[in-house]
């Protein structure tokens, strides 16, 4: 093909033909290339980007790179002129001499594309290139071509803004270049302030070395580059849609409509994404965003030059997201608004749903941000703080007096861990406001936490009808449902109803109450003899002490104390109790496994000052009676026991298996009724390991009921014990010390298990067990399996009856 010659012979024109050099500090990405190798197998391929983003660099990069033949064409406004676009197009293809899978590289495409000739050129160029020729156009917004269309044939695609973004390692890498004086920590800030924009990178860095100085906001050399490079040849209509949007990170047609009093405001988003204006939409849901440093420039101008205008669009952004019902993205745009009054009002009235979803830090700032004259101004604000505040546990705020104090005082109960008085305050709440059913969710969960809860109490049931079809106060009463019955001795009941509720408390984004379901399972989990799997989870959630829930941590890791006492690892326990025994609501709560880590150290004395701290009408009675076993008290510990007032089936249990090791030696068949009613009322509701931790002793006399136990559940529970490891002191007092082995054997002595059976539960031979009693018998001497049980609990190699 023949060119013209002349001035399409010039050096300014040949210079349109070269290929860019890298520049200074270049970094190379090779996540680029390979997209623009695969994309190289479309027709055509456009990069469409917002000014200084990198289009032409990574471009020539892959040229550069390529095993293609490549050609390299760069507008300009000379080019407007279809004779000289064509012109300029036929030079630069001359160079390929129609070589297959051949490139032409069109950069600055914007600069033709406002005249109707000119785009007319280029998309009969684009439609008629030849087959073998791949096209990739560069510009700053969207080449004037039919792109669905192409889209459609699979003849185009595209390459936008956010793939040219600079990733963290990538930006850091050319700071590091540019700038290699400055402090690595220094330069981690850049490139999160410039967000992935090359220009802006490049321009930081600019000031860095300038002025000595890092850029903390908006920076004058990016601005004049914004405003200058970006927007100063725009239409004003598009720069007003940009500067009346800029109070929001994210828009859609709706809220851009509001914010400019434009109906047109949609068409105006999408001719801006088109012309490169840093506004990118997020699909699906119609959704567009604008880069955040761009924002924060326009956001910076009007308020320099409109500061009362700034404020009308951060309140028409106010109502329109509380209008939406996106309570959350108002608050803050009230405060901005000079309005924190109005801030205060919403934050009350959706507390309650940002707590339950985790959101208390945003409940902080909003607070942090109301002046308390505002917050104090009279009773209505002063009960709207009071109540923010107790619900996420924050300090401040001016005694309440109105009528809705009952449930506020219903709130601080429960934060305070004082469960009946949060119950009494709670129910006191009315149905008919969203007030008086949180209220009344509060008596749920504090009858939950109290060990009391019974899907056939009226109470519950009157909590149940009080929280109405609010679906989020519903989901919160079926989360305490799920810890109450794990808490009151149904285990089975706690992961069924957990499970039903959990999927769609998860699709809400519930933290808090996925907290308090995860607690549910693992005490539910343990109930039912799965220790690992409880364990781990307990774990995890008594490591985590910012819980929303006051009571999660606290109970995980109680439950987590006497999980390791069942396995015997005193020394643990102990250290794990250190952690938890911390002044707080919960100190009752604590004391009453203090006791048992007390009594598992043989130290009654310090067990008996825990049971002073109880002040629970039945734990406190029930931990007296184990103080009074220990010391051998079976009569005190008998009365004390009678005293005990159980709220739930798993006290009713515990008290029938401690009451029969107070009376066993006084009336034996007395004991074996207790037990025989509390095994049968466990094994109704699948509860274990309540049952396990009292010991061989309570086994013997289940043994003799176990015809009104499954075989299933009492197998489950030999299976418990045995596995239970008992604290062990020092043998000083033995002939020889027992092995690993012999303690194994030793530990199922005293089931019910025949030799037979405690063989298949080691994997032995019946002789092999026979010789390890032997063994056993000698060390002890003992001369009775009998004998040896009873000679191992005095040495303290097995735990006491």
């Amino acid at each position: 093909m023949l060119v013209q010659r002349g001035r399409f012979d010039s050096p300014f024109f040949r210079s349109k033909l070269r290929v860019p050099g890298a520049p200074e500090h270049f970094v190379h990405r090779s996540r680029l290339t390979a997209l623009l190798d695969d994309l190289a197998t479309y027709p055509v391929t456009a990069i469409v980007a917002p000014a200084g983003s990198g289009k032409t660099a990574a471009a020539a990069d892959w040229v550069r790179r390529t095993d293609r033949p490549t050609a390299w064409l760069t507008l300009n406004d000379s080019d407007r002129d279809p004779a000289q676009f064509w012109a300029a197009t036929a030079a630069a293809l001359e160079r390929l001499a129609e070589a297959p899978a051949s490139v032409l590289v069109v950069d600055d495409v914007h600069r033709i594309d406002d005249l109707p000739e000119s785009r007319a050129a280029l998309e009969e160029f684009v439609e008629r290139r030849p087959e073998w020729l791949h096209v990739l156009l560069l510009g700053r917004r969207r080449p004037p071509l039919p792109v669905d269309r192409l889209r459609a044939n699979g003849a185009l695609a595209d390459i936008d803004f956010d793939m040219l973004r600079f990733s963290d390692e990538e930006a850091l890498a050319m700071l590091t270049g540019l700038c290699p004086d400055a402090a690595a920590d220094d330069l981690v800030g850049i490139a999160g302030w410039a967000d992935g924009w090359a220009a802006a990178l490049q321009l930081a860095a600019l000031a860095v070395r300038s002025r000595r100085e890092l850029p903390s906001g908006p920076d004058r050399l990016v601005d004049s580059y914004v405003w200058h490079e970006v927007l100063r040849a725009e239409r004003s209509e598009l720069v007003g849609l940009m500067l009346s949007t800029a109070v929001v990170d994210r828009m859609n047609y709706g809220l851009a409509e509001t914010l400019t009093g434009r109906p047109d405001a949609g068409d105006l988003l999408l001719e801006a994404e088109e012309r490169g204006l840093f506004v990118t939409s997020l699909a699906p849901g119609g959704w567009f965003e604008v880069h955040g440093l761009v924002r924060e420039m326009l956001l910076v101008e009007l308020q320099r030059r409109w500061p009362e205008r700034l404020c009308e669009q951060h309140l028409r952004a106010a109502q329109w997201f509380e209008g939406m019902g996106d309570g959350a993205a108002a608050l803050e745009h009230w405060l901005d608004a000079g309005e924190p009054a109005e801030a205060l009002r919403l934050l009350a009235a959706i507390v309650v749903s940002l707590v339950d979803s985790g959101r208390t830090a945003l409940v902080e700032r909003v607070l942090d941000r109301i002046p308390p004259e505002v917050s104090g101004a009279d009773d209505t604000t002063r009960m709207r703080d009071s109540w923010c505040r107790l619900l996420i546990g924050a300090p401040g705020g001016d005694p309440v007096t109105t009528a809705d104090c009952d449930v506020l005082q219903a709130l601080a109960a429960y934060v305070a861990g004082d469960w009946p008085a949060a119950i009494a305050h709670g129910r006191g709440g009315s149905m008919d406001d969203p007030l008086g059913r949180f209220g009344w969710s509060i008596a749920a969960h504090s009858i939950a936490a109290r060990e009391s809860w019974d899907d056939a109490d009226p109470l519950v049931e009157e909590a149940r009808l009080a929280v109405g079809a609010t679906s989020d106060r519903r989901l919160a009463h079926e989360t305490a449902r799920a810890v109450g019955l794990a808490l009151a001795g149904h285990p089975l009941d706690a992961i069924r109803v957990a499970a039903g509720v959990r999927p769609v408390v998860a699709d809400a984004e519930m933290a808090t109450l996925l907290e308090m379901l995860d607690l549910a399972g693992a005490v539910a989990t343990r109930e039912l003899g799965d220790r690992e799997d409880a364990e781990t989870a307990l774990r995890r959630l008594a490591a985590d002490e910012t819980h929303a829930s006051t009571y999660v941590d606290v109970l995980a890791g109680l439950e987590l104390i006497e999980a390791r006492l069942a396995e015997g690892d005193v020394a643990e326990a102990e250290r794990l109790l250190r952690d938890a025994d911390r002044p707080g609501p919960h100190r009752g709560r604590v004391a009453r496994v203090a006791v048992l880590v007390a009594l598992a150290q043989d130290d009654v004395a310090a067990a008996e000052r825990c049971v002073a701290e109880l002040d629970d009408p039945f734990w406190g009675p029930l931990s007296e009676a184990r103080v009074h076993l220990a010391r051998g008290l079976r009569a005190e510990a008998a009365e004390a026991v009678q005293r005990a007032t159980p709220r739930c089936t798993r006290h009713e249990v515990v008290r029938g298996l401690v009451l029969a090791r107070a009376i066993l030696g006084e009336d034996r068949e007395a004991a074996a009724k207790s037990v025989a009613f509390a095994a049968e009322l466990a094994a109704e509701h699948g509860m274990l390991q309540s049952v396990a931790a009292e010991g061989p002793t309570v086994l013997e006399l289940v043994e003799l009921a176990a015809w009104r136990v499954s075989d299933a559940w009492l197998d489950r529970l030999r299976r418990a014990l045995t596995t239970e490891a008992a604290p062990v002191l020092p043998t000083a007092q033995l002939v020889e010390p027992l092995t690993e082995r012999e303690r194994d054997v030793l530990r199922l002595l005293p089931s019910r298990l025949t030799l037979r059976e405690i063989a298949g539960e080691l994997f032995v031979s019946q002789n092999t067990l026979k010789f390890h009693l032997r063994v056993i018998y000698r060390k002890l001497g003992a001369n009775s399996r009998a004998d040896a049980v009873a000679t191992a609990r005095a040495l303290r190699l097995l735990a006491r009856g």
